[in-house]
């Protein structure tokens, strides 16, 4: 009995997630384009702006409360893991023209994301930033800027990033 009620809670939570991807595929279109068994947990949103465009690679998986904003574009590899809570901002909030209206006017950036990286907890990726090959971005780290691939990124106690690089075999 316990195996029959295991295997219908995973078609379920399948379900529920072809039901949501099929639903971003309709609401977002051509701007959206999803590799195979690409699957999220609970939580997952994408947003895409008018003219933004996303595209997820095959095999990458995202977990709790993951998030993607996407204005401009962000390109994400094959399989790369989102740990819980990752947030993907290709844009920022024109803050210092007075002119403009702050919740409307945006600078925007692509993101690009490689193959084969994880993203620890609360990993935060802003626009401009581009990631190489097989890289592991420790949790609450904020990646801004360009890594090439093999590197381990993570945040140490004085909220500094400390970057290793490792040989990959």
């Amino acid at each position: 009995m316990y195996t029959i009620i295991s295997n219908l809670e995973k078609a379920a939570r399948g379900s529920k997630t072809f039901c949501k991807l099929l639903y971003y595929k309709m609401k977002y279109g051509d701007r959206l384009k999803l590799g195979k068994n690409v699957h999220f947990r609970k939580g997952f949103i994408i947003n895409i702006a008018k003219n933004g465009r996303l595209e997820i690679g095959d095999g990458t998986f995202f977990n709790n409360y993951c998030s993607i904003n996407c204005h401009d574009e962000i390109v994400i590899g094959k399989n790369n893991l989102f740990g819980e809570g990752v947030k993907l901002y290709d844009h920022n909030h024109v803050f210092n023209d007075k002119s403009v209206d702050m919740k409307k006017a945006f600078k925007r950036g692509s993101i690009r994301i490689g193959d084969r990286n994880w993203f620890g907890s609360n990993v935060v990726i802003l626009s401009k930033a581009k990631v190489g090959d097989n890289n592991v971005f420790g949790a609450n780290a904020v990646i801004n800027s360009e890594y090439g691939s093999d590197t381990i990124v993570k945040v140490n106690n004085k909220l500094d990033v400390d970057e290793i690089r490792y040989k990959v075999e």
